[in-house]
């Protein structure tokens, strides 16, 4: 109840505080909505009922007190179906006006969050939204609150609570997108002709990337995190807070293996997933199985020699003149994840690229894309046929080259994940 209504008090002040004067106070508490309403004893007759109602034609519902204490409520509607019926004056005229009430009513006290109101109102038998509910204050009778009034205060709160986390949203977007910013400005100098793509399924999304100069050429990451939304972005918050204390601008040439190995490992110590944090009966127990796929790498000699180490990507390289298509592949092994194993060691490797290649590295967003003639999957194959087929268009001139078969694929389909895909040459 407490963290209910610390929530709503949240809410209540930031709305005024945004709204001023031009929006009333939203409404929180059942008290904000109960109709200050006068009560009736419970001595009263059914005649007299009569005669209170219609003496007062706004009042929907009236409660039964005793003492001040309310104990049962009146719904007009009903008592005067069923006063009218034949000879009912007649039988139940001189009889207390507990004869059609309900004596078992919802009875809140004024302070009661609107949520926990609502939650009564919807159980199978009540008669909330029919009858109302009372409101109390030191358990006194206080009001008496509509079932309308109810609902239109739950939807403007649902509401208010949706706008807060829209912007609350928009704002981590800033923030997601500002710890790309310096690798978009790195990635540029390094690299002038080559092209990056991202393009989160949500206002935030589980794919990012890592670009710093080093003292001999550059350090790149491409990330796929588990997810996207607000769980993907909070993982790359992560990932790109790590990667933002091991390799600074200027550095020697890290070893990518090594990150990888150490993110592994700081990923599961973050979250909770070493083997010894989820042996069975712990409180730590499948509560979160989370990681990355990635591919880091560094090019160096003029962006001829390439190292690089992958955890389930791999980087695709073709040459404008003909030939295969080249594919460095890392080690089918997630990072973070609770199958992987604490202390796994990822692989380096390392390869000569040949003059004037198109280098392409992408998460799974574009491959795992439902659409076409057949609403499949656009694949693996699919995808590096058009850079075999494209191999002498620059990256920029790919990209947009991909972007159109991608969006003409996707077509009426919904985006399924993140897109992000790199595409490079050392070319300037």
């Amino acid at each position: 109840m407490a963290s209910i209504e610390e929530l709503y008090g949240t809410l209540a002040s930031t709305r005024s505080d945004h709204a001023g004067a031009v929006h009333a106070s939203l409404i929180i508490h059942a008290g904000q909505i109960a109709i200050e309403a006068p009560a009736i004893p419970a001595e009263m007759t059914n005649a007299e009922l009569q005669e209170f109602l219609l003496a007062s034609p706004d009042l929907d519902a009236v409660a039964v007190v005793r003492d001040n204490r309310p104990i049962a409520l009146v719904n007009r509607n009903v008592f005067m179906e069923q006063y009218g019926r034949p000879f009912s004056r007649e039988v139940f005229g001189k009889r207390g006006c507990l004869t059609f009430a309900d004596d078992a009513p919802l009875i809140v006290a004024h302070d009661t969050p609107i949520e926990v109101v609502v939650r009564h109102a919807v159980e199978p038998s009540s008669r909330v939204m029919k009858d109302g509910y009372i409101c109390t204050r030191h358990d006194d009778y206080f009001g008496v609150g509509s079932g309308m009034a109810l609902v239109k205060a739950m939807s403007d709160l649902e509401a208010e609570k949706t706008r807060q986390l829209l912007s609350s949203i928009d704002y981590a977007s800033a923030i997601q997108q500002s710890s790309l910013r310096n690798s978009n400005r790195e990635m540029s100098a390094c690299l002038p002709s080559a092209r990056l793509t991202w393009l989160p399924r949500d206002v935030v999304g589980g794919d990012c990337y890592f670009f710093r100069p080093t003292r001999h050429g550059m350090f790149g990451a491409i990330i796929d995190c588990t997810g996207h939304g607000v769980p993907g972005a909070f993982m790359t918050l992560i990932t790109l807070s790590y990667l933002e204390n091991q390799v600074s601008a200027g550095c020697d040439e890290p070893d990518p293996a090594q990150i990888l190995s150490d993110l592994n490992r700081y990923i599961k110590r973050v979250l909770g997933q070493n083997a010894g944090d989820r042996k069975a009966g712990t409180l730590l127990e499948a509560k979160s199985d989370d990681g990355l796929d990635a591919f880091l790498f560094t090019l160096t000699d003029g962006g001829t020699t390439l190292r690089y180490a992958g955890a389930r990507l791999e980087m695709a390289v073709v040459a404008p003149d003909g030939g295969e298509m080249s594919f460095f592949e890392g080690d089918k092994m997630g990072v973070g994840y609770s199958d992987t194993p604490d202390g796994f060691v990822f692989t380096l490797r390392q390869a000569q690229l040949p003059a004037g290649y198109r280098a392409f590295v992408t998460t799974d967003g574009i491959i795992d894309q439902i659409g076409g003639p057949k609403q499949i999957a656009l694949g693996r194959k699919r995808l590096y046929k058009l850079l075999d087929d494209e191999r002498r268009q620059t990256p920029h001139t790919f990209t947009e080259t991909l972007l159109a078969r991608f969006a003409d694929w996707q077509g009426e389909q919904h985006r399924r994940d993140d897109v992000c895909f790199f595409a490079f040459t050392h070319e300037a």
